[in-house]
């Protein structure tokens, strides 16, 4: 019989505490003497084995001494040995996050993980080894591969993907590929905890390689800057994770062309927060944050921000109708509603959709205005014919059926028509108009509903040439013209990343940082931000679960 927890064995002073309680507590037992002349043998008997005497004809010692014990014995969490045939199949759980970026010495974290992953390789050369990569979507780089060369050219190839580990989905997936035939699993990550795995798994041994070094790090937890009449104010919260004072400088710069625009240094207490601003800064369209420390983490030492309309509030005039605000709710933004008063003192906060063409004239951000009250609607009849623009790259508008349109605005550039007569207009500014009202149209029945909607808040949004901002290796649809080249992503310094054939199949960089994306001949730019999960770095003891040893028959002795 072995122990798994012996470190729980320190509950043993439970126990102790309560016999010495009653080693040493007093009893009094009435006694009745003849004569005095007996007095002194009866305290002689008194004294014999005082202590033991404590312990005799006490049945409630008893049963608290046995459960204590038995307690103790299941907090120790005992197993008995079971010999069996030694696996052959291990796999590797490895943690590609950005926090596994963070430096030991010379070597990060994962340039050590990739050391201990090769000598494993090779002290196991002939046996089967399967990698898994973490992410929201693990991935599966080998499977049962027993050619040690193979092994040892994917583990060389591996590289941080800055994405958050989800370990949770890696580790479903591990017992996925390891249940049927059992499996010597070896997961390398900063920290999981071993409350993880409350539930065993018979058959799979777990072993994970923790960092046990404890870091320094100093983060830009929050990050943002906005435009004013000013010029751009920029604020910074920086958080100490150490157990140390620290001291530093930041250093604001113009992402596009980088040029150092401010400077501050700080200095920070003990895991404490800091804040700092920044005003007076010119107006800019990128703008990154550099911290300047001597710390073990640097990926969480820059941030960027890309500066434009990126609201997700949406005010809706009361007097449209309700499937508009429902399909703009259906896309994850915000919705308000209220009257044209209400959306006038709104609208620098929020993407404005009215029925009023006045706003057309007033602001400087476009609207999408839906039918108008200021004019009558005449009968149409056919199929809507649209021109090749990135409104409809998402979804097609051809099959809907109109019953009735507005006048068009002249001088405005016409994307739809139906019967000869425009349906979709585009202003000048930016702005989109549909010269119809939905309850003259079977289109909310149709599913390019909600995705125009969506593709009409892109582009209002997006009218600063501003893409968004992504998570590394985040999958999102962007607006694109559509045009038959796709897109491309480059690094502001113009070295080229990938190509992607339509804005569905999008997926965004790995590497934090600004990006242009080049679209039909037109640059855009996108940023990509860490995740506030990577932004910590953890540590702790490596440990393993389900330990089993081999003896030199090629048995091991399995927990049972």
């Amino acid at each position: 019989m072995g122990f798994d927890q012996l470190s729980n064995m320190w509950t043993a002073v439970f126990p102790l505490a309560v016999l010495l309680y009653y080693f040493f507590r007093k009893k009094y037992v009435t006694t009745t003497i003849s004569s005095t002349l007996f007095w002194e043998n009866s305290m002689r008997e008194t004294k014999v084995s005082p202590y033991l005497k404590n312990l005799q004809r006490n049945a409630l010692f008893y049963l608290q001494m046995a459960a204590l014990l038995l307690l103790l014995f299941i907090l120790l969490a005992p197993f008995l040995p079971k010999e069996t045939v030694m696996d052959s199949h291990t796999v590797f759980v490895v943690d590609t996050s950005a926090s596994m970026g963070v430096t030991d010495g010379d070597l990060s974290l994962f340039e050590r993980n990739k050391e201990k992953m090769i000598n494993l390789a090779e002290e196991r050369a002939g046996n089967a080894i399967s990698i898994i990569t973490t992410g929201k979507e693990p991935s599966l780089l080998l499977r049962k591969e027993t050619d040690t060369r193979a092994v040892l050219a994917a583990i060389d190839k591996l590289g941080v993907q800055y994405e958050h580990e989800h370990m949770a989905r890696s580790i479903d997936f591990a017992k996925s590929i390891a249940l049927q035939d059992g499996a010597d699993v070896h997961i390398f990550t900063d920290f999981l905890d071993r409350s993880v795995f409350v539930e065993s798994v018979s058959g799979i041994t777990w072993t994970v390689h923790n960092n046990e070094s404890p870091s320094v790090n100093i983060a830009i937890e929050k990050f943002g800057a906005v435009s004013t009449v000013d010029g751009t104010e920029a604020i910074i919260k920086l958080s100490n994770q150490s157990k140390s004072k620290q001291s530093g400088k930041v250093i604001i710069k113009n992402e596009l062309t980088d040029e150092s625009l401010s400077e501050q240094e700080f200095s920070v207490n003990e895991e404490a927060d800091i804040l700092l601003s920044f005003k007076g800064l010119p107006l800019l369209s990128a703008v990154s944050a550099v911290l300047q420390v001597q710390d073990d983490y640097q990926t969480d030492n820059e941030a960027f921000v890309m500066i434009g309309n990126e609201s997700s509030e949406v005010i809706v005039d009361s007097q449209l109708h309700e499937l508009v605000k429902k399909a703009f709710e259906a896309i994850g933004l915000t919705v308000t509603t209220g009257s044209v008063k209400k959306n006038a003192m709104a609208r620098d906060q929020a993407m404005l959709v009215t029925n009023d063409p006045s706003f057309l004239l007033e602001g400087s951000d476009p609207i999408l205005l839906l039918g108008r009250n200021d004019s009558s609607t005449e009968p149409v009849s056919g199929v809507v014919d649209s021109v090749n623009d990135s409104l409809f790259t998402i979804a097609s508008i051809n099959d809907i059926y109109v019953s009735a349109v507005y006048p068009p605005f002249e001088g405005y550039t016409t994307l739809a028509s139906i019967d000869g007569k425009p349906f979709i207009q585009r202003s000048q500014r930016g702005d989109i108009i549909v010269l119809s009202d939905i309850a003259l149209t079977d289109w909310p029945l149709h599913p390019s509903f909600p995705l125009f909607i969506w593709s009409t808040a892109e582009t209002l949004r997006s009218a600063n040439e501003n893409v968004g901002t992504f998570t590394p290796n985040e999958r999102k649809a962007v607006l694109t013209s559509g045009g038959s080249d796709g897109i491309e992503i480059f690094t502001i310094e113009d070295k080229y990343v990938v190509s992607y054939p339509n804005g569905r199949s999008f997926v965004a960089p790995s590497v934090p940082g600004v990006y242009k994306m080049i679209d039909g001949g037109t640059e855009k730019y996108l940023s990509v931000q860490l995740e506030p999960n990577e932004k910590v770095v953890s540590s702790g003891m490596s440990y393993r679960i389900g330990f089993v040893e081999v003896d030199s028959s090629g048995k091991k002795k399995a927990k049972v």
